[in-house]
């Protein structure tokens, strides 16, 4: 149907500008800062297993005020650290209610700094559509 709009448009002469806007009345773009992003995320962490990870994980987020809506722990995911002996980990993923993204950052830098995690945290922005 929007084709056939279109070239109705066309037969008739009629000159639509393609935002239906005139391009020199739009105004300029501004990227919005993704540090200032407010919105759920689906964060991925290899946690080791060892007594009081999850607990320190869980302190850390609660310290950044960051909420939780999920955790997923599926035991038959084991993730051993490559070069190193003993040191079984497992996935661990986290589903955030809606929080700043730099916030999240935060907490994850401070979270790989107590040492129970594995390799780097990943972190994926939820969209609510």
């Amino acid at each position: 149907s929007s084709v056939l709009s279109d070239i109705l448009d066309i037969a008739r002469g009629t000159r639509v500008p393609p935002l239906g806007v005139p391009s020199a009345e739009l105004t300029p773009y501004r990227r919005a800062p993704i540090r200032e992003h407010e919105g759920g995320y689906y964060i991925r962490l290899n946690v080791r297993d060892v007594p009081g990870a999850f607990a320190a994980i869980a302190t850390r987020m609660g310290a950044a005020g960051i909420s939780l809506e999920s955790v997923i722990q599926r035991p038959d995911l084991r993730v051993s650290e490559p070069g190193v002996t003993g040191t079984e980990s497992r996935t661990v993923v986290l589903l955030t209610h809606s929080t700043m993204e730099q916030t999240v950052r935060d907490a994850l830098q401070a979270i790989k700094g107590d040492g129970f995690i594995v390799g780097d945290p990943q972190m994926i922005r939820i969209e609510q559509l």
